[in-house]
C-alpha cells in the first residue's frame, strides 16, 4: 500500500464517522415531534437519516461487489484535484434510496450506525487497485476512492438540507402576535 492510499482511506473513515455523529446528534437534539414531521423537501428529518443509511449500504454493496451498482474499470468524471464534497449535483434519489414515510428517529439512527459499521471495514480494506475502479452513480461516474469520500459528504449534505428545510418550514408557520 502507498502512503497516499493509507492517508486517503483514513481520511474517508474519519470523515464518515464525524459526519455520522453530527447528523445523528442534530436529529437527536430535535424534539421528537419534529423528527417525523414532513419538511418542504418531502422527507422528515428521520427520513433523511434513514436515506443516508440506505445510501451507505449501496456503497457497501459496490465495494463488496454484491450490490445493485458494480465497480468497473474506467475513468472518473472528476480528477482528484477537482473532487470535493461540493462537486456532486443535487439529484432526486432513486427508488431504492427512498426512506419509508413513517421513519422514526431511533430506528433511523440505529440503521445509520449499523450501515456505517458495515461500510467502515470495507473502506478500510479497500486495496489501491480497487480504489481506482469506477462506479456510475445517478449523477456521474466516480472512482471508489471518491465514492468512499462522498459517503461523508453525502451525510453532511443531508445534515445541511434538514437544517435548511427546518428553517423554511418555520417560515411557513404563522406566528401568533
Amino acid at each position: 500500500m502507498t502512503a497516499m492510499h493509507d492517508l486517503r482511506i483514513r481520511a474517508a473513515v474519519r470523515s464518515l464517522e464525524a459526519a455520522t455523529t453530527a447528523l445523528i446528534g442534530f436529529a437527536d437534539a430535535l424534539p421528537e415531534s419534529l423528527t417525523t414531521e414532513r419538511l418542504p423537501g418531502g422527507w422528515t428529518p428521520a427520513g433523511h437519516v434513514w436515506h443516508v443509511a440506505l445510501t451507505n449500504d449501496v456503497f457497501s454493496g459496490v465495494i463488496k461487489g454484491d450490490g445493485p451498482l458494480r465497480a468497473v474499470s474506467g475513468t472518473s468524471d472528476f480528477t482528484d484535484a477537482q473532487w470535493n464534497f461540493n462537486v456532486p449535483p443535487t439529484v432526486a434519489a432513486p427508488g431504492i434510496l427512498i426512506p419509508p414515510a413513517d421513519a422514526q428517529r431511533v430506528t433511523a439512527a440505529k440503521r445509520l450506525r449499523e450501515s456505517v459499521a458495515r461500510l467502515r471495514p470495507l473502506v478500510e480494506s479497500l486495496a489501491p487497485d480497487q480504489g481506482t475502479l469506477c462506479v456510475q452513480l445517478p449523477w456521474n461516474t466516480i472512482s471508489l476512492y471518491q465514492m468512499t469520500e462522498w459517503a461523508a459528504g453525502h451525510t453532511l449534505r443531508h445534515l445541511s438540507q434538514v437544517g435548511r428545510e427546518l428553517h423554511l418550514s418555520a417560515l411557513r408557520v404563522p406566528v401568533a402576535v
